[in-house]
């Protein structure tokens, strides 16, 4: 029986395209992906390398409520937000990843959880309609005692994209979408997140700390691709100085991600990836190359300035009293080397550029704890549960 799939994605990447692109290569799933800004998607590397034979449709507002017309889904996928009214018997979320943020709890996703209760009746109690994909033990824990997703509703899935990168690509091909020679010299992919605000506020000046880094980077004849979240998430002075940095820095390319939405090759042309602990982290974990961590605060005890966003209010900044309070993983908790200081961090890429397996051993520990051990069977566990939801 031929499964009709609809894709309504935030952020077509990650795990959304790779589940993807494994269904568009089956004769048995009909896949429509909506989306904002087909172009900039088929722009991409990964898009022209890796082309998908279903129809991208650009999302508008009557997509929201009355869904594609002509065309009649099975099942909705999605990644982190719904329609305003889902128009699919059934629905899956492939959550945009796994992070250390939290606190993730029922409070933080009410909207989430009030828009799956109109689409599909709720998922606080058994539904046959809904599906929450978990990337290991640790996140279903989570998820069903925290988010309030009724366990029958959860399934232990993995990430769909370790199935992709725990396989090499071929550098060469993804050379022609970078200024630099990802094929035979060394990049380090430098990919923060945005909620702590200024990367090194806690060790220093931001201004200074980069220019240290980068100039360390160029000594050492390695590139540097400077990957961060959406632009609108910074002050203007602060996408400015990185764009600055770019200007002044050939051997730097800054990628925002609602300009440049893909990391696929990213992750795959980079030699080292540095994070303040994106989720990104745990996806590049799968190539089991060096990831170096990034103290995110001064101290876990100490107060300081949390950012969030909502595309209502746009940025909001407010003092919580521990850092504690908005993490669900211990920063001592990852699959790499850990800085607790700027000359730690160079000393740490030093040994990473020097010795490419150092991280192998922690990235396949935390892999094997949190994320089904990146085994290559994501998409298929999630096939799986996406048929069981889709007979309606």
């Amino acid at each position: 029986m031929t499964i009709r799939v609809l894709i309504w994605a935030t952020t077509f990447g990650a795990d959304l395209w790779s589940f993807t692109r494994y269904l568009d290569a089956r004769d048995d799933v009909e896949v429509k992906i909506v989306l904002d800004e087909p172009m900039r998607f088929r722009n991409e590397g990964v898009s022209q390398l890796f082309p998908l034979r279903s129809e991208l449709v650009a999302r508008k507002l009557f997509h929201q409520i009355a869904g594609i017309p002509n065309w009649q889904a099975d099942v909705m996928v999605f990644d982190n937000r719904l329609p305003l009214r889902p128009t699919t018997p059934a629905g899956m979320a492939l959550w945009h990843g796994l992070g250390w943020k939290g606190p993730n709890d029922e409070a933080e996703l009410a909207w989430l959880h009030g828009t799956i209760g109109r689409a599909w009746g709720g998922a606080k109690a058994p539904n046959p309609r809904f599906r929450w994909q978990c990337f290991g033990p640790q996140d279903f824990e989570h998820r069903s005692k925290v988010s309030g997703f009724h366990p029958d509703n959860c399934r232990l899935i993995g990430a769909a994209i370790h199935d992709v990168l725990r396989v090499p690509l071929d550098r060469a091909l993804a050379r022609p979408y970078y200024p630099f020679d990802v094929a035979r010299r060394k990049t380090v992919l430098f990919a923060p997140t945005w909620h702590y605000g200024e990367v090194f506020a806690h060790w220093g000046n931001d201004a200074d700390l980069f220019e240290r880094l980068l100039q360390y980077c160029r000594r050492r004849d390695v590139d540097v691709i400077l990957r961060l979240h959406d632009s609108y998430r910074f002050d203007r002075s602060y996408v400015r100085f990185l764009r600055d940095l770019e200007r002044r820095h050939k051997h730097v390319l800054v990628k925002f991600k609602d300009k440049a939405p893909d990391s696929f090759l990213d992750l795959q042309v980079a030699d080292v990836l540095i994070t303040n602990y994106s989720s990104i982290a745990n996806l590049f974990y799968a190539t089991r190359r060096p990831t170096i961590h990034v103290y995110p605060v001064r101290s876990a005890d100490e107060a300081f300035m949390w950012r969030s966003y909502s595309a209502t209010r746009g940025v909001r900044k407010r003092e919580v009293e521990s850092a504690r309070y908005i993490w669900k993983l211990p920063p001592e908790t990852h699959g790499g080397l850990l800085a607790r200081s700027f000359d730690q961090l160079i000393a740490q890429l030093d040994q990473s550029l020097d010795e490419p397996g150092c991280c192998e051993e922690p990235a396949g520990r935390f892999l094997d704890e949190h994320m089904l051990g990146a085994d290559g069977l994501a998409c298929e566990r999630a096939l799986v549960a996406l048929r069981e939801i889709a007979k309606f």
